[in-house]
């Protein structure tokens, strides 16, 4: 299951975090140097303990990287100190018990803030619909979830309406449209 958050936002595990005892990692002078910091980081990743948390300095909230984490189990949690300067902290977590996907293409999946994030955009039509669909009769998202598609999903209002969920546009840009996905409230 994805991890529970508190008042501020923050997940559970990122609240009670003593920050003195994660592993470090400060990939802004390679960055600077134009080296391409992936492979460290992983090999980093790899020799983790379990129950270490690992703390990434860098110039950017490293949205890819995070996404690749969350495949390998590892929730995040970005935290911005000033324009060029984020820390992320990546703590391993049970991975959440999703419906299967078997026969759907590969697509990233990540939990972020506690929810699942899906990237749908690229996939033909109708794997996308699929996998939202999947996910929503299978249980394991929870009761909201966003997904990122190619365009509106104007097939997918009436079949989410059949099962009781809604979607809602949250970001539109030259990338794709951003929906939230949520269970309508039992009155």
């Amino acid at each position: 299951m994805p991890s529970a958050t508190d008042s501020t936002g923050s997940p559970d595990w990122f609240s009670c975090l003593d920050r003195r005892h994660c592993e470090r990692m400060d990939v802004r002078p390679l960055l600077a140097a134009g080296t391409d910091p992936l492979t460290q980081i992983l090999a980093r990743v790899d020799a983790l303990s379990p129950g270490v948390v690992l703390q990434i300095d860098a110039p950017f909230d490293p949205v890819p990287l995070r996404r690749l984490l969350a495949g390998r189990g590892y929730a995040s949690h970005p935290v911005r100190l000033s324009g060029d300067h984020w820390q992320v902290f990546f703590h391993q977590q049970a991975a959440p018990e999703l419906p299967s996907l078997a026969g759907l293409p590969e697509f990233p999946l990540m939990w972020q803030d506690g929810a699942l994030d899906m990237d749908l955009r690229g996939l033909m039509p109708p794997n996308p619909m699929v996998a939202v669909l999947r996910i929503i009769e299978g249980g394991g998202a929870g009761d909201s979830f966003t997904v990122w598609l190619d365009r509106d999903p104007v097939h997918l209002y009436p079949e989410l309406a059949e099962r009781h969920w809604r979607a809602e546009v949250v970001e539109q840009d030259s990338d794709g449209v951003r929906v939230r996905i949520s269970k309508e409230s039992e009155t």
